[in-house]
């Protein structure tokens, strides 16, 4: 009994600890509840080594404080350390059960969300469209360059599936293969190669038809979008609520700021 709420209260202590630690660093960190209290712990258990290494000769309840303070401080280092390893190693965890489709499309567009009904096929003038191209790229820079979020394609404005047959039909084989390939190409010619690491695709049922989800995690640096033709453009590209904006210089500088400190 003794041993179990023992361990209950290192565990309790350690998220609180952990959570603290969260709270005191701005921005985004993307650890689980099992890792923020692992954060915690280790942090308990550096604090203890530094107390004791500055304020062995403390009175008690001086060392009581210091060692809360101690916690506090070593789960901010464990934190950090821990971000760290996560954003330049790929550590990073993430949910490994997708979304359903269905729940997707009936909670609709939004800062996370967007559909588009095609890729590169223009509905109106019935051929394919570059804007239409630059469109997806453009959305998922915004993503990229905001907290992530997914791509739907294959889907009108409202959330009913309208397919890939448009598109598919652009492709020397129209099939997923085909269409996960150019979209990959295409995103490294307007975002760079680097990008990739942090975009995933995955074609999914939808009543009658096929569409295709991209999932796109939140960049740890800027991404800038360079229009196909060889000309550097650079541009900067921002989710904001449930549409994508392009930044000015000046905007980006500031968005920066908070966004990558």
């Amino acid at each position: 009994m003794e041993t179990s709420l023992l361990i209950f209260g290192i565990l309790v202590a350690g998220l609180v600890l952990g959570s603290t630690a969260r709270f005191v660093i701005p921005g985004r960190q993307s650890f689980t509840i099992a890792e923020t209290t692992l954060i915690g712990i280790a942090g308990a258990g550096l604090g203890s080594i530094l107390v004791n290494l500055v304020a062995s000769d403390r009175p008690l309840v001086d060392i009581g404080l210091t060692t809360v303070v101690g916690g506090l401080v070593g789960s901010v280092i464990v934190l950090v350390a821990a971000e760290f390893a996560a954003t330049r190693f790929g550590f990073r965890s993430q949910d490994t059960a997708p979304i359903p489709i269905e729940a997707i499309l009936a909670a609709g567009e939004s800062a996370s969300v967007e559909f588009k009904s095609t890729a590169r096929w223009n509905l109106h003038t019935q051929t394919r469209d570059e804007r239409m191209e630059l469109a997806i790229a453009r959305t998922v820079a915004g993503f990229l360059n905001a907290e992530g979020g997914l791509l739907v394609i294959g889907v009108d404005d409202d959330g009913s599936p309208v397919g890939l047959a448009n598109d598919l039909a652009l492709m020397k084989e129209p099939d997923h293969d085909r269409f996960e390939l150019w979209l990959n190409d295409y995103l490294q010619e307007t975002l760079g190669k680097p990008a990739l690491a942090s975009v995933s695709t995955r074609f999914e049922p939808a009543g009658d038809e096929h569409v295709v989800v991209v999932r796109v995690e939140p960049s740890d640096r800027p991404v800038f979008l360079d229009e196909p033709g060889g000309q550097r453009t650079a541009d900067f590209y921002v989710r904001m609520g449930n549409s994508t904006r392009k930044l000015l210089t000046d905007e980006f500088a500031e968005y920066r700021q908070t966004r990558w400190k």
